[in-house]
């Protein structure tokens, strides 16, 4: 009898310990269940239809008495449900699935803002590439520049010094013209004096002749008379 009690106890330790064990295990309540909408405020009035959670719900009248609140649907059908099933915030399910979709979302534009932002260095990268070459091309322009105005610079000095030396040259000619034209005028006046001188001098040689001739024929008479 002892060993037969003994056994049962044990038998009954055991069931005690796995139940207490059982018991102390977490369990959370379904987030999925379902609750009446009747036709008045009480259990003993018939069924409208099952509202699941998560259902939406327009809230006309509250009864604290009967603790009853008087709700019509999205569908239109209007009825009672307990005030206490009635919740301000829309069910766990449905917040986990609309954070669930902005997670994924935002996820999404993460990802788009992070290629946006590789984008965004690679261009700036590229940009800082074309900035050196542009500076490079701009400090060899400013040279070419540079040197393109010496030797502008040059030649206009060149072109200035030739259009000078035309001026001189335009004026020697000028000058020569002038004393051509000159020593021709003198040359002419030179020649004319001569013919005048000689002219003279046989004029002269010529009267002197008559004269000389007219004193001979007078002193000839003159002896004749003797």
């Amino acid at each position: 009898m002892f060993n037969t009690f003994s056994f049962k106890t044990v038998i009954v330790l055991i069931s005690f310990a796995v139940s207490s064990l059982a018991s102390a295990q977490t369990r959370y309540v379904t987030d999925q269940f379902e609750v009446t909408l009747r036709s008045g405020s009480s259990t003993s009035n018939s069924i409208i239809s099952m509202m699941k959670s998560g259902d939406r719900v327009k809230v006309l009248e509250q009864d604290p008495d009967t603790k009853y609140s008087m709700v019509e649907t999205s569908k239109g059908k209007k009825g009672y449900i307990l005030t206490r099933f009635l919740d301000d915030k829309a069910s766990g399910r449905d917040r986990f699935n609309k954070l669930k979709t902005e997670s994924e979302t935002l996820k999404s534009t993460i990802k788009s803002l992070k290629q946006e932002v590789d984008e965004s260095n690679r261009i700036k990268n590229n940009d800082t590439n074309e900035i050196s070459i542009l500076s490079s091309k701009l400090n060899q322009t400013e040279n070419e520049l540079h040197d393109l105005k010496t030797a502008t610079h040059d030649t206009l000095l060149i072109i200035q010094q030739n259009d000078s030396l035309k001026t001189r040259i335009n004026e020697l000619e000028t000058d020569k013209r002038q004393l051509v034209e000159e020593n021709t005028s003198y040359k002419d006046s030179t020649a004319m004096d001569w013919f005048i001188r000689g002219a003279s001098v046989s004029l002269i040689a010529f009267l002197l002749g008559i004269i000389v001739t007219r004193i001979r024929w007078k002193k000839r008479d003159s002896w004749s008379n003797y």
